[in-house]
Protein backbone atom coordinates (compact mmCIF):
# COMPACT_ATOMS: atom_id res chain seq x y z
CA UNK A 1 0.00 0.00 0.00
CA UNK A 2 3.00 2.07 0.63
CA UNK A 3 4.41 1.82 -2.35
CA UNK A 4 0.94 2.54 -4.40
CA UNK A 5 0.66 5.32 -2.65
CA UNK A 6 4.26 6.80 -3.44
CA UNK A 7 4.01 5.82 -6.96
CA UNK A 8 0.29 7.64 -7.26
CA UNK A 9 2.08 10.88 -5.56
CA UNK A 10 4.89 10.57 -8.13
CA UNK A 11 2.12 10.30 -11.02
CA UNK A 12 0.36 13.11 -10.11
CA UNK A 13 3.52 15.43 -9.45
CA UNK A 14 4.21 14.61 -12.77
CA UNK A 15 1.04 16.11 -14.02
CA UNK A 16 1.85 18.75 -12.35
CA UNK A 17 4.99 19.36 -13.08
CA UNK A 18 4.01 19.26 -17.08
CA UNK A 19 1.22 21.63 -16.37
CA UNK A 20 3.89 24.21 -14.55
CA UNK A 21 6.53 24.18 -17.91
CA UNK A 22 3.65 24.09 -20.34
CA UNK A 23 1.42 27.02 -18.79
CA UNK A 24 3.75 29.93 -19.68
CA UNK A 25 3.89 28.13 -23.20
CA UNK A 26 -0.16 28.01 -23.49
CA UNK A 27 -0.11 31.28 -22.09
CA UNK A 28 1.93 32.91 -24.75
CA UNK A 29 -0.46 30.88 -27.55
CA UNK A 30 -3.36 33.40 -26.37
CA UNK A 31 -2.76 35.16 -28.39
CA UNK A 32 -4.10 32.86 -30.94
CA UNK A 33 -7.40 33.01 -29.17
CA UNK A 34 -8.86 31.19 -26.15
CA UNK A 35 -11.19 29.07 -28.30
CA UNK A 36 -8.17 27.21 -29.86
CA UNK A 37 -6.30 26.73 -26.38
CA UNK A 38 -9.65 25.10 -25.17
CA UNK A 39 -10.35 22.72 -27.85
CA UNK A 40 -6.87 21.21 -27.83
CA UNK A 41 -7.04 21.46 -23.76
CA UNK A 42 -10.91 19.07 -24.43
CA UNK A 43 -8.41 16.98 -26.74
CA UNK A 44 -5.53 16.02 -24.17
CA UNK A 45 -8.14 15.58 -21.40
CA UNK A 46 -9.73 13.25 -23.03
CA UNK A 47 -6.64 11.31 -24.73
CA UNK A 48 -5.64 10.90 -21.00
CA UNK A 49 -8.41 9.20 -19.96
CA UNK A 50 -8.92 7.14 -23.26
CA UNK A 51 -5.43 6.36 -22.20
CA UNK A 52 -5.93 5.17 -18.87
CA UNK A 53 -8.95 3.15 -19.46
CA UNK A 54 -6.26 1.49 -22.57
CA UNK A 55 -3.91 0.62 -19.65
CA UNK A 56 -6.46 -0.64 -17.27
CA UNK A 57 -7.45 -3.13 -20.25
CA UNK A 58 -4.07 -4.22 -20.87
CA UNK A 59 -3.60 -2.60 -24.08
CA UNK A 60 -0.38 -1.13 -22.56
CA UNK A 61 1.03 -4.33 -20.98
CA UNK A 62 4.58 -4.11 -21.75
CA UNK A 63 5.05 -2.78 -19.01
CA UNK A 64 1.67 -0.64 -18.32
CA UNK A 65 3.54 2.16 -16.79
CA UNK A 66 3.93 3.66 -20.02
CA UNK A 67 -0.03 4.00 -20.09
CA UNK A 68 0.01 5.42 -17.43
CA UNK A 69 2.73 8.03 -17.77
CA UNK A 70 1.12 9.28 -20.77
CA UNK A 71 -1.93 9.26 -18.80
CA UNK A 72 -0.60 12.19 -16.23
CA UNK A 73 1.33 14.00 -19.31
CA UNK A 74 -1.37 14.71 -21.49
CA UNK A 75 -3.47 15.19 -17.82
CA UNK A 76 -0.95 17.96 -17.11
CA UNK A 77 -1.18 19.35 -20.62
CA UNK A 78 -4.88 19.75 -20.19
CA UNK A 79 -4.70 21.40 -17.15
CA UNK A 80 -2.48 24.23 -18.63
CA UNK A 81 -4.48 24.75 -21.97
CA UNK A 82 -7.75 24.57 -20.86
CA UNK A 83 -8.15 28.72 -20.11
CA UNK A 84 -11.43 30.15 -19.29
CA UNK A 85 -12.19 33.40 -20.80
CA UNK A 86 -13.83 36.26 -18.86
CA UNK A 87 -17.19 35.81 -19.20
CA UNK A 88 -18.55 36.09 -15.58
CA UNK A 89 -21.11 38.82 -16.49
CA UNK A 90 -22.98 35.76 -18.82
CA UNK A 91 -22.31 33.53 -16.22
CA UNK A 92 -24.51 35.62 -13.29
CA UNK A 93 -27.09 36.33 -15.64
CA UNK A 94 -30.51 35.85 -14.07
CA UNK A 95 -32.14 34.26 -16.95
CA UNK A 96 -29.68 31.51 -16.64
CA UNK A 97 -29.48 31.02 -12.88
CA UNK A 98 -32.41 28.64 -12.84
CA UNK A 99 -30.85 25.96 -15.05
CA UNK A 100 -27.37 26.62 -13.58
CA UNK A 101 -29.23 25.50 -10.33
CA UNK A 102 -29.98 22.60 -11.80
CA UNK A 103 -26.81 21.59 -13.93
CA UNK A 104 -25.13 21.83 -10.63
CA UNK A 105 -27.68 19.84 -8.60
CA UNK A 106 -27.18 16.79 -12.17
CA UNK A 107 -23.23 17.15 -12.03
CA UNK A 108 -23.42 16.69 -7.81
CA UNK A 109 -25.41 13.40 -8.43
CA UNK A 110 -22.08 11.96 -11.28
CA UNK A 111 -19.98 10.85 -8.46
CA UNK A 112 -23.35 8.68 -6.94
CA UNK A 113 -23.65 7.25 -10.61
CA UNK A 114 -20.04 6.79 -10.88
CA UNK A 115 -20.09 4.40 -8.34
CA UNK A 116 -23.10 2.65 -9.07
CA UNK A 117 -21.09 2.02 -12.25
CA UNK A 118 -17.97 0.57 -10.56
CA UNK A 119 -20.13 -1.83 -8.34
CA UNK A 120 -23.08 -3.10 -10.82
CA UNK A 121 -20.92 -3.11 -14.66
CA UNK A 122 -19.14 -5.83 -15.40
CA UNK A 123 -15.47 -3.66 -16.24
CA UNK A 124 -17.31 -0.77 -14.83
CA UNK A 125 -14.16 0.97 -14.19
CA UNK A 126 -13.60 1.27 -18.06
CA UNK A 127 -16.75 2.18 -19.34
CA UNK A 128 -16.89 4.99 -15.94
CA UNK A 129 -13.63 6.04 -18.31
CA UNK A 130 -14.22 5.81 -21.67
CA UNK A 131 -17.70 7.15 -20.80
CA UNK A 132 -15.78 9.92 -19.26
CA UNK A 133 -13.96 10.74 -21.98
CA UNK A 134 -16.56 10.84 -24.72
CA UNK A 135 -18.51 13.51 -22.36
CA UNK A 136 -15.48 15.14 -22.68
CA UNK A 137 -14.92 14.94 -26.29
CA UNK A 138 -19.04 16.28 -26.59
CA UNK A 139 -17.66 19.85 -24.57
CA UNK A 140 -15.74 20.02 -27.17
CA UNK A 141 -19.21 21.23 -29.59
CA UNK A 142 -20.77 23.91 -27.59
CA UNK A 143 -16.95 25.49 -26.53
CA UNK A 144 -16.96 25.81 -30.92
CA UNK A 145 -19.60 28.30 -30.49
CA UNK A 146 -17.73 30.60 -27.63
CA UNK A 147 -16.76 34.29 -28.48
CA UNK A 148 -13.06 33.84 -29.23
CA UNK A 149 -10.98 36.23 -27.37
CA UNK A 150 -7.51 36.79 -27.85
CA UNK A 151 -4.39 37.64 -24.69
CA UNK A 152 -1.62 39.17 -25.02
CA UNK A 153 1.32 37.33 -22.61
CA UNK A 154 4.71 39.11 -22.81
CA UNK A 155 7.10 36.58 -21.06
CA UNK A 156 9.31 34.27 -22.82
CA UNK A 157 9.60 31.01 -21.08
CA UNK A 158 12.73 31.06 -18.89
CA UNK A 159 11.56 34.88 -18.06
CA UNK A 160 8.32 33.45 -16.57
CA UNK A 161 10.32 31.39 -14.57
CA UNK A 162 12.67 33.74 -13.15
CA UNK A 163 9.83 35.47 -11.94
CA UNK A 164 8.75 33.10 -9.25
CA UNK A 165 11.97 34.13 -7.20
CA UNK A 166 11.75 37.98 -7.97
CA UNK A 167 11.61 39.35 -4.49
CA UNK A 168 7.83 41.51 -5.74
CA UNK A 169 6.47 37.90 -6.07
CA UNK A 170 7.76 36.48 -2.95
CA UNK A 171 4.02 37.18 -1.75
CA UNK A 172 1.73 35.95 -4.80
CA UNK A 173 4.09 32.85 -5.31
CA UNK A 174 3.96 31.80 -1.21
CA UNK A 175 0.56 32.15 -1.06
CA UNK A 176 0.06 30.01 -4.49
CA UNK A 177 2.72 27.51 -2.90
CA UNK A 178 0.46 27.16 0.19
CA UNK A 179 -2.69 26.65 -1.87
CA UNK A 180 -1.02 24.32 -3.96
CA UNK A 181 -0.31 22.39 -1.06
CA UNK A 182 -4.22 22.40 0.02
CA UNK A 183 -4.94 21.25 -3.93
CA UNK A 184 -3.01 18.52 -3.65
CA UNK A 185 -4.49 17.32 -0.50
CA UNK A 186 -7.70 17.56 -1.77
CA UNK A 187 -7.56 15.99 -5.01
CA UNK A 188 -4.62 13.24 -3.99
CA UNK A 189 -4.80 12.44 0.20
CA UNK A 190 -8.65 13.30 0.98
CA UNK A 191 -10.27 10.89 -1.60
CA UNK A 192 -7.80 8.46 -0.49
CA UNK A 193 -8.82 8.89 3.32
CA UNK A 194 -12.38 8.88 2.79
CA UNK A 195 -11.93 5.46 0.68
CA UNK A 196 -10.42 4.17 3.60
CA UNK A 197 -12.76 4.92 5.95
CA UNK A 198 -15.60 3.84 3.87
CA UNK A 199 -13.95 0.36 4.11
CA UNK A 200 -13.26 0.62 0.27
CA UNK A 201 -16.74 0.79 -0.61
CA UNK A 202 -16.96 2.33 -3.94
CA UNK A 203 -20.54 2.82 -3.73
CA UNK A 204 -20.12 4.47 -0.21
CA UNK A 205 -17.35 6.87 -1.94
CA UNK A 206 -19.60 8.07 -4.64
CA UNK A 207 -22.53 8.34 -2.37
CA UNK A 208 -21.35 10.10 0.31
CA UNK A 209 -19.13 12.74 -2.07
CA UNK A 210 -22.55 12.97 -3.81
CA UNK A 211 -24.36 13.92 -0.51
CA UNK A 212 -21.83 16.93 -0.10
CA UNK A 213 -21.83 18.34 -2.96
CA UNK A 214 -25.94 18.53 -2.65
CA UNK A 215 -25.49 19.88 0.71
CA UNK A 216 -22.67 22.71 -0.34
CA UNK A 217 -25.07 23.88 -2.98
CA UNK A 218 -27.62 24.37 -0.14
CA UNK A 219 -25.66 25.90 2.57
CA UNK A 220 -22.99 28.11 1.22
CA UNK A 221 -25.52 31.13 0.22
CA UNK A 222 -26.96 30.81 3.28
CA UNK A 223 -23.69 30.76 5.45
CA UNK A 224 -22.68 34.36 2.98
CA UNK A 225 -25.72 35.61 4.16
CA UNK A 226 -25.01 34.91 7.97
CA UNK A 227 -21.50 36.07 7.62
CA UNK A 228 -22.66 39.39 6.04
CA UNK A 229 -25.58 40.15 8.85
CA UNK A 230 -22.85 39.17 11.87
CA UNK A 231 -20.49 41.65 9.50
CA UNK A 232 -17.34 38.88 10.12
CA UNK A 233 -16.54 38.71 6.59
CA UNK A 234 -13.66 41.41 6.77
CA UNK A 235 -12.24 39.51 9.85
CA UNK A 236 -8.89 37.53 9.52
CA UNK A 237 -9.10 35.80 12.44
CA UNK A 238 -12.28 34.54 11.93
CA UNK A 239 -11.02 33.43 8.32
CA UNK A 240 -8.30 32.03 9.40
CA UNK A 241 -9.74 29.71 12.15
CA UNK A 242 -12.23 28.91 9.92
CA UNK A 243 -9.82 27.76 7.19
CA UNK A 244 -7.72 25.90 9.46
CA UNK A 245 -10.74 24.01 11.41
CA UNK A 246 -12.02 23.20 8.25
CA UNK A 247 -9.14 20.60 7.44
CA UNK A 248 -8.91 19.93 11.29
CA UNK A 249 -12.98 18.71 11.16
CA UNK A 250 -11.72 16.16 7.84
CA UNK A 251 -8.59 15.14 10.00
CA UNK A 252 -11.28 13.73 12.95
CA UNK A 253 -13.70 12.72 10.45
CA UNK A 254 -13.99 9.00 11.22
CA UNK A 255 -17.18 7.99 10.06
CA UNK A 256 -19.56 8.75 6.71
CA UNK A 257 -21.79 11.38 8.26
CA UNK A 258 -18.18 12.88 9.71
CA UNK A 259 -17.31 13.17 5.95
CA UNK A 260 -20.10 14.82 4.90
CA UNK A 261 -19.98 17.28 7.60
CA UNK A 262 -16.61 18.10 7.59
CA UNK A 263 -16.14 18.37 3.64
CA UNK A 264 -19.49 20.41 3.57
CA UNK A 265 -18.37 22.94 6.01
CA UNK A 266 -14.84 23.42 4.57
CA UNK A 267 -16.07 24.00 1.39
CA UNK A 268 -18.97 26.15 2.31
CA UNK A 269 -16.84 28.32 4.67
CA UNK A 270 -13.75 28.50 2.56
CA UNK A 271 -12.50 31.93 2.16
CA UNK A 272 -12.74 33.52 -0.98
CA UNK A 273 -9.33 33.82 -2.09
CA UNK A 274 -8.29 35.16 -5.74
CA UNK A 275 -7.23 30.96 -6.19
CA UNK A 276 -11.07 29.20 -5.75
CA UNK A 277 -10.71 25.42 -4.91
CA UNK A 278 -13.95 24.07 -7.25
CA UNK A 279 -15.63 21.52 -4.20
CA UNK A 280 -16.74 19.94 -7.78
CA UNK A 281 -13.76 18.94 -9.43
CA UNK A 282 -10.84 19.25 -6.77
CA UNK A 283 -9.30 21.64 -8.37
CA UNK A 284 -7.97 24.90 -8.30
CA UNK A 285 -8.34 27.88 -11.03
CA UNK A 286 -6.37 31.09 -10.59
CA UNK A 287 -8.62 34.50 -10.49
CA UNK A 288 -11.80 31.85 -10.19
CA UNK A 289 -10.68 31.12 -14.24
CA UNK A 290 -11.38 34.92 -15.46
CA UNK A 291 -8.28 36.45 -16.08
CA UNK A 292 -5.78 36.11 -18.57
CA UNK A 293 -2.44 37.31 -17.70
CA UNK A 294 1.09 37.22 -16.48
CA UNK A 295 -0.34 37.33 -13.15
CA UNK A 296 -2.57 34.56 -13.46
CA UNK A 297 0.17 32.58 -15.16
CA UNK A 298 2.54 32.65 -12.07
CA UNK A 299 -0.50 31.90 -9.49
CA UNK A 300 -0.93 28.47 -11.85
CA UNK A 301 2.82 27.51 -12.13
CA UNK A 302 2.98 28.60 -8.01
CA UNK A 303 -0.18 26.17 -7.69
CA UNK A 304 1.56 23.06 -9.57
CA UNK A 305 5.16 24.16 -7.65
CA UNK A 306 3.01 23.46 -4.46
CA UNK A 307 0.98 20.48 -5.51
CA UNK A 308 4.66 18.78 -6.63
CA UNK A 309 6.26 19.72 -3.33
CA UNK A 310 3.51 18.32 -0.92
CA UNK A 311 4.09 14.65 -4.00
CA UNK A 312 7.48 14.84 -3.29
CA UNK A 313 6.86 14.43 0.86
CA UNK A 314 4.30 11.80 0.57
CA UNK A 315 6.61 9.94 -1.70
CA UNK A 316 9.30 9.83 1.02
CA UNK A 317 6.98 9.39 4.01
CA UNK A 318 5.36 6.29 2.13
CA UNK A 319 8.67 4.63 2.83
CA UNK A 320 8.92 5.26 6.52
CA UNK A 321 5.44 5.62 7.52
CA UNK A 322 2.22 3.49 7.79
CA UNK A 323 -0.52 4.72 5.00
CA UNK A 324 -2.84 6.54 8.02
CA UNK A 325 -0.15 8.12 9.40
CA UNK A 326 1.09 9.50 6.03
CA UNK A 327 -2.82 10.61 5.45
CA UNK A 328 -2.80 12.53 8.41
CA UNK A 329 0.72 14.06 8.58
CA UNK A 330 -0.39 15.90 4.66
CA UNK A 331 -3.88 16.75 6.26
CA UNK A 332 -1.98 18.40 8.98
CA UNK A 333 0.23 20.47 6.71
CA UNK A 334 -2.76 21.13 4.27
CA UNK A 335 -4.28 22.47 7.19
CA UNK A 336 -1.35 24.96 8.53
CA UNK A 337 -0.73 25.84 4.76
CA UNK A 338 -4.76 27.10 4.32
CA UNK A 339 -4.02 29.42 8.09
CA UNK A 340 -1.06 30.70 6.14
CA UNK A 341 -2.59 31.04 2.96
CA UNK A 342 -5.42 33.48 4.45
CA UNK A 343 -3.62 35.67 6.53
CA UNK A 344 -1.38 36.24 3.16
CA UNK A 345 -4.05 36.93 1.22
CA UNK A 346 -5.63 39.09 3.30
CA UNK A 347 -2.27 40.85 3.91
CA UNK A 348 0.09 40.88 1.05
CA UNK A 349 -0.46 43.69 -1.98
CA UNK A 350 -0.77 42.15 -5.64
CA UNK A 351 2.60 42.64 -7.85
CA UNK A 352 1.30 45.05 -10.68
CA UNK A 353 2.84 44.23 -14.43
Amino acid sequence: MGRALAGSAILYALAQLVTMVATPISAMHLRRGTKHSIIWGVAFAAGSFIFLGGTLAGYFSSPPLWGVVAFAVLFGAYRALYWVPYQLTLAEAKPHLHMRAYLEALIALMPLFAGLTLVSVRFGHLKVLFGAAAIVMLSALPALFLNDTRERFSWPLAYAFSQLWQRKNHGLVLQSLLEGFQGAALFLVWPLAVFFILGWSYFGLGLVFSLTLLFILLFRRIYAKVMNSLELKNSSTVHVVIAVSGWVARFAAGTPLGIIVADVYAHTTAPQHSTHADPFTFEQASDRGAFLDEYTALKEMGLALGRIMLCVTVFFLAFAFTLPVVLSIALGIAAAASGLSTVIARRAAAPTY
